[in-house]
């Protein structure tokens, strides 16, 4: 375990070999230089090499300890600007307290002379200059490490796309035909029984809506909302007075983006889990916040779910979802009584 938390092991065992090798001679060399100054015949030369390399050891790994530590510390909570600033920050000022607290050190304990302004300044400026190159390697390993990551998630997106189309393919007749038929079957329905009509209506606005967007990354949430207006009656017809269904969503946020699918999904998880009666119905709320997000909760009366059922897709799939389009987290929360999934409300203008 490393005791930087914020850096990665893989980062140490790339630069072990390098690090050994340099405190071993700065050792060594420390040492040396130690024991010439007791018996008083050591050339200056061999104590500003010593200070030389500590300060090369020291402003090169302590400002990458630094760069990285900001890094990993803030990866969403900053901005990229506002962590470059931070970074840029903190790497200057222990570029110069190092730099005037070692030569004010060195200078002391080994010359006769008293530290130099002029030399002070010139030790500064060539600071300030070692940063350049510091930084531009982090900022090429930082960047190459965000590319090989962005390249990567979009090739699991690619999969996941593809994996998901064979599904489609493999569980849905094609969509001419059912329409088609759901056309006949509409015509068949004597005038009369419009509630059948109605139910029928219902079903094929779903199901043209999940053809539509299945392969669809987000759309807008006033979408999703009536097509859930379709599904909900469509349960209402199966359920009665079993399932309460509240909608509480601000006007506000019906631009806002979110995954297909995914509220629908929470639904059908709610209903899966849990017992309902007309005494005890399950009742179930959607409302927004000001997070902005869309929050689903239901009463917890949970049922025996054979094995067989218990896939876990339908949060995953929202997780993995969210993970790859925004990099937002969905909150689950069980409170004993309540259980309670929270979607994050994307906004269009940071798409």
């Amino acid at each position: 375990m490393s005791k930087f938390p914020h850096i990665s092991e893989s980062w140490f065992k790339g630069q072990k070999i390098l690090l050994i090798l340099l405190a071993i001679i700065i050792l060594v060399f420390g040492i040396y230089v130690e024991q010439a100054q007791e018996e008083g015949n050591y050339p200056l030369y061999q104590v500003i090499i010593l200070w030389l390399l500590l300060l090369f050891f020291w402003l090169w790994f302590g400002n990458v300890l630094l760069f990285r530590a900001v890094e990993r510390s803030f990866p969403k909570a900053l901005t990229a600007d506002k962590r470059f600033g931070l970074q840029l920050l903190l790497s200057l000022l222990f570029t110069m307290l190092y730099i005037n607290v070692s030569y004010w050190f060195f200078k002391n304990r080994y010359t006769a002379l008293p530290p130099n302004d002029d030399q002070f300044m010139l030790l500064n400026i060539y600071g300030l200059l070692f940063l350049i190159p510091v930084f531009s390697v982090q900022f090429g390993y930082v960047f190459l490490k965000k590319w090989k990551k962005a390249n990567l998630e979009q090739e699991q997106m690619k999969k996941e796309q593809i994996s998901s189309e064979l599904i489609t393919l493999k569980s849905h007749l094609s969509p001419h035909f059912m329409f088609n038929n759901l056309n006949i079957l509409s015509s068949l329905i004597a005038p009369k029984n419009m509630k059948a009509l109605r139910f029928l209506d219902g079903f094929s606005e779903v199901y043209r809506y999940v053809l539509q967007n299945n392969n669809a990354e987000l759309v807008v949430l006033q979408e999703e909302l009536e097509f859930l207006n379709y599904y909900v009656f469509l349960l209402r017809q199966r359920f009665q007075e079993e399932l309460q269904i509240k909608f509480e969503v601000a006007d506000a946020y019906h631009n806002h983006l979110i995954p297909p699918l995914a509220l629908q999904m929470l639904l059908e998880n709610a209903l899966k889990h849990n017992i309902m009666s007309p005494e005890k119905p399950l009742v179930i709320k959607i409302y927004t916040t000001d997070a902005p997000s869309i929050t689903v909760t239901n009463n917890i009366a949970l049922r025996e779910v054979p094995d067989y059922e218990k896939t876990g897709m339908g949060l995953e799939n929202i997780k993995r979802r969210y993970q790859l389009i925004s990099k937002q987290e969905i909150s689950i929360l069980n409170e004993g009584n309540t259980f309670k999934v929270d979607l994050p409300l994307l906004s269009p203008k940071k798409i």
